[in-house]
């Protein structure tokens, strides 16, 4: 699969004598590496698990980006393109059915997770959840019509479109925060659709913005836990969870642009895959940028904050996760903010 999307075909897979099997074999170094880590870190700083896992996956996912950018350069500067496009037509065969059945397994375990919750909310936290993600879809569908630019087959730059969504996934969880994303997925259909297959609708409009609200609050406790300002933790704890779902938004986008919208490309390209990267860098990236100024921004202030760790305190409360003795001074503490 790897070499169906790349193009790029590997002679040798543990070779450091070529550059594609020194992309392979440090691949696995780093992974082994990582492995170990985090088992270390599971049984000398349990605490600090999720911090190492969550390490991994972005030095992991900035692995990959790097490498496939540089294998995107090597194939599009070919000498001979004849023989480079004799096997991209080749290989488009086959990674199109690749893709539909990873994109597939992908969705059917996000609808899973999003059906099965082992952790049934009911009553008051159940219902402020949803009124509170209700108000945050419809404000970021609302900021989505707020435009600095359209892209021409889809796509385009907003006014922090994406902050609503992360910031409800900042507030009530990952799990809640990924439906929004879902929810907010389905709305931008309504919007100029550009749908042109079903695996090509879940990958620009399903998946992206889900994996936003998936990302949005993972580094809501972990940032918790350190001594810095507030106004500077807070800040950075959403501006990261958005740049993870940036990344991973830009990965969906740019494999359905390539796989679908190929067609498209300009005579200047000579690369599909190349085209699709430097397609989504048009718009993807300063969305995403745009979003993490504006969750920085909001973060600053000591009444928002004051306010979003109230809901998050009485959310918690709610649900039971505050010990009865604690939850007066959660509450004092949320105010004091």
């Amino acid at each position: 699969m790897f070499n169906y999307l790349l193009g790029a075909e590997y002679t040798s897979y543990f070779d450091f004598s070529t550059q594609e099997g020194t992309f392979v074999c440090v691949g696995l170094i780093l992974l082994a590496a990582m492995i170990v880590a985090c088992v270390a870190v599971r049984f000398a700083k349990k605490e600090y698990f999720k911090v190492a896992v969550i390490a991994c996956v972005a030095i992991a996912v900035v692995y990959a980006l790097t490498v496939t950018i540089i294998n995107l350069v090597a194939v599009s500067k070919t000498t001979d393109m004849e023989d480079g496009l004799a096997y991209l037509v080749e290989a488009g065969k086959s990674y199109p059915w690749i893709i539909a059945v990873l994109t597939i397994v992908l969705f059917g375990a996000l609808v899973l997770t999003l059906l099965i919750d082992r952790k049934k909310v009911k009553g008051r936290a159940h219902t402020m959840s949803v009124v509170y993600a209700a108000v945050c879809v419809a404000l970021a569908f609302g900021l989505s019509y707020v435009k600095f630019y359209d892209a021409p087959y889809g796509g385009s730059i907003t006014m922090f479109s994406l902050l609503p969504i992360a910031l409800y996934s900042y507030m009530f969880g990952v799990r809640r925060g990924t439906m929004a994303g879902f929810i907010y997925g389905l709305l931008q259909t309504l919007q100029n659709p550009w749908i042109v297959h079903p695996v090509q609708f879940i990958l620009d409009y399903i998946l992206p913005f889900a994996l936003v609200g998936t990302f949005g609050g993972v580094f809501r406790s972990l940032f918790a836990k350190t001594g810095i300002n507030a106004a500077v933790k807070d800040g950075l704890a959403l501006a990261c969870g958005i740049f993870l779902g940036v990344i991973a938004r830009f990965i969906c986008h740019f494999i359905s642009g390539a796989v679908y919208f190929g067609e498209y490309m300009p005579e200047e390209f000579s690369n599909v895959w190349l085209y699709s990267f430097v397609y989504q860098c048009t718009y993807v990236l300063p969305d995403g940028a745009i979003s993490m100024v504006g969750a920085v921004l909001v973060m600053t202030s000591a009444y928002f904050r004051r306010q979003i760790n109230g809901v998050i305190a009485s959310y918690e409360r709610y649900c039971g996760k505050t010990a009865p003795e604690k939850q007066e001074s959660a509450a004092e503490g949320a105010a004091q903010a």
